[in-house]
């Protein structure tokens, strides 16, 4: 759903991608999210003094701008599999609308290596992705923020105002409303999905890889302690 009023964007598109999809909810049904994984999600003093944790967890490819490319919304359908993970954490910063979500699951070779291709498909067929109205503007881009684990797979969302430029998030325009950098991370049969989220320009996008990193580290120390 496209608001014609900017000032509109950040609540609806906040409704919308935080209410889980029952359909959704019952792809991928053999997935599972052990205990032990629960021990490796990013905790608030992994983001510093400055987080907390909040009581809800973002679910960005939910959102529509996603199905304007059949092959696009396909793909994300496939792996927001991972929203109904057992393993999942939300954290917030205090001061700032900024946050973290991750999901985590393990699987079979075969199950964890479909989700890793409806990944490489999310990253060849969302990228380039424009939606513009008189009064917003949505864009979807590759996001690369290096090697993690055995594969690593980025893409983020930009919402804003019709005429921002919505490309360049070092100069955190002030015409954004929403940004969200969607990361999956693979790691033997587990899965990583983590989502950075901002609103009305209050995004610090080094986050989005410091937290990555973060959260393949804990993965690791947690597969090894069981």
């Amino acid at each position: 759903m496209i608001t014609k009023c900017p000032f509109l964007l950040a609540a609806v598109l906040a409704g919308s991608l935080l209410v889980p999809s029952p359909a959704l909810a019952e792809k991928s049904s053999a997935l599972r999210s052990p205990d032990p994984l629960k021990a490796a999600l990013l905790s608030p003093e992994d983001l510093g003094n400055e987080f907390t944790r909040r009581g809800y967890r973002t679910r960005g490819l939910l959102s529509p701008t996603f199905t304007r490319i059949k092959k696009c919304g396909t793909a994300v359908k496939s792996i927001a599999a991972v929203y109904r993970a057992k393993a999942a954490t939300g954290l917030k910063h205090k001061d700032r609308w900024e946050g973290i979500s991750e999901y985590i699951v393990s699987g079979t070779a075969s199950e964890i290596s479909a989700l890793e291709r409806a990944a490489k498909a999310m990253v060849r067929h969302c990228h380039k992705i424009t939606v513009k109205t008189d009064g917003s503007k949505d864009i979807i881009r590759k996001l690369s923020i290096g090697r993690l684990g055995d594969s690593v797979h980025g893409i983020k969302f930009r919402s804003g105002f019709p005429n921002s430029n919505l490309e360049r998030d070092a100069e955190l325009p002030a015409g954004m409303m929403v940004a969200i950098d969607v990361v999956i991370i693979r790691v033997g049969n587990t899965m990583i999905a983590l989502e950075h989220d901002g609103n009305v320009g209050e995004f610090d996008p080094s986050l989005t890889k410091s937290a990555a990193q973060t959260a393949v580290t804990r993965l690791h120390q947690s597969l090894q302690d069981n």
